[in-house]
């Protein structure tokens, strides 16, 4: 049997068409890809990122008691110097 003309144009439209569909889905798979390493590089920025705020907030946290020990300190020290040198107050 002898196609015609017009029936010829269409599969060759069709056979275009299925063509760009493929190539169409090949760019949707490499850019999908590239998403997906992206997506993890950025989620492991962010697991850094996380580690690293806890670490300040330690930090934070362990300078905030140093400084607290330190002030206690200090007042012991002054506490400790002040009976000292007060008098008997027992002898009244």
């Amino acid at each position: 049997m002898k196609q015609t003309k017009p029936a010829l144009l269409e599969l060759e439209r069709l056979a275009a068409v299925e063509q760009r569909i493929a190539d169409h889905e090949a760019r949707c798979e490499e850019r999908l890809g590239e998403l997906r390493t992206s997506a993890a590089s950025t989620l492991k920025a962010v697991e850094g990122l996380k580690n690293r705020f806890w670490a300040i907030v330690l930090s934070l946290l362990a300078w905030a008691l140093a400084q607290l020990w330190s002030a206690d300190q200090a007042r012991v020290g002054r506490l400790e110097a002040a009976a000292v040198h007060a008098p008997d107050l027992r002898r009244l």
